[in-house]
C-alpha cells in the first residue's frame, strides 16, 4: 500500500472512531435483584429495585394481589421499574411466604401478611431511608394488606390501595393517620365500586385523609395503558408526600 493509501485508511479509521465516540451512551435503567428478609422468623422472598444514582432517597413496598407471584416480567415488575425510574427504591415481597393463602383467611393470616409489609418498611429504615419517605402500595388483596397495615403498626408515611374494598376483608379501626390514595376501576366486577366506597367511608369516618381516583373503563384486571395511568396517578401522589425533593427530615 502506498503512502497516499495509508493516509486515507488512517483518516477513515479516525473518522470511524470519532463517530463511535459521538454515539450516545446506553440509557441507564434501574437495577433489581432477588433477595430475602425475615418476618417473624419466616423467610420472605422479594425483589429489590434501585433507582439510578441517589434517586429521591425514598422507598415503596408493593403488596401483590391474590395468587400473585414475584417475577422479573409482567405488569407488576414493570410498575416497580417505573417507580424505580422515578427515583424510588422498591421492595416487592411475596407476603404469602409468611402464611400460605387458603382462601379462608383468618385474622392470624391477615396479621402475618400485614407484618410482612411492616417489616419491609423497617428493612428500608434500617438501611438509612427516613421513615417519612417510606410508603405502601397494594393491589386487590394486597390493597387491604398494604393500607390496613400502614394504618396499624407500620411506620410507613403514606399508602395507596388499588382495586380494594370491604369485600376483600373487614377493615380495622385505624391506629395512625397518614395520607391514603384509593384507586378503583370504573367497571370492576371483582371488587365492587360500592364496596370500595364503603371502605373509603369507613376510613374517612375515622379521620383518615383519603383521596379517591377512578381508572375509567377499566376492569379488575388492568391493561397496559391502564397500568401506565395507575403509575402516573400514584407517582403524583407519592411525589407530593414521601417523594418531595424540596424537603428533608431529620
Amino acid at each position: 500500500m502506498d503512502r497516499r493509501s495509508l493516509l486515507a485508511a488512517a483518516a477513515a479509521a479516525g473518522l470511524a472512531g470519532t463517530a463511535r465516540a459521538q454515539e450516545p451512551a446506553p440509557a441507564l435503567e434501574p437495577a433489581y435483584e432477588g433477595m430475602t428478609f425475615t418476618s417473624h422468623e419466616k423467610t420472605i422472598r422479594a425483589i429489590h429495585y434501585r433507582p439510578v444514582g441517589e434517586g429521591r432517597r425514598a422507598a415503596i413496598v408493593m403488596m401483590h394481589g391474590s395468587g400473585g407471584r414475584i417475577t422479573n416480567r409482567g405488569p407488576w415488575h414493570q410498575l416497580a421499574m417505573r417507580f424505580a425510574g422515578d427515583g424510588y427504591e422498591v421492595l416487592t415481597p411475596l407476603f404469602t411466604d409468611a402464611f400460605p393463602d387458603d382462601g379462608i383467611r383468618p385474622e392470624r393470616m391477615m396479621e402475618a401478611w400485614r407484618d410482612v409489609g411492616e417489616h419491609a418498611i423497617d428493612w428500608f429504615i434500617d438501611r438509612g431511608v427516613d421513615r417519612q419517605r417510606t410508603a405502601m402500595f397494594g393491589y386487590s388483596l394486597g390493597s387491604y394488606v398494604a393500607v390496613d397495615g400502614a394504618l396499624g403498626n407500620s411506620r410507613a408515611a403514606a399508602a395507596i390501595g388499588l382495586a380494594g374494598g370491604t369485600d376483600v376483608y373487614p377493615p380495622r379501626v385505624p391506629r395512625r393517620r397518614i395520607p391514603v390514595l384509593v384507586i378503583r376501576a370504573e367497571n370492576d366486577t371483582h371488587v365492587l365500586p360500592r364496596n370500595t366506597a364503603a371502605w373509603v367511608g369507613f376510613l374517612r369516618e375515622h379521620d383518615v385523609n383519603v383521596r379517591v381516583e377512578v381508572i375509567e373503563g377499566a376492569g379488575h384486571l388492568f391493561r397496559p395503558p391502564e397500568w401506565a395511568e395507575i403509575f402516573t396517578r400514584s407517582a403524583e401522589f407519592y411525589g407530593g408526600n414521601i417523594g418531595r425533593t424540596d424537603q428533608d427530615t431529620a
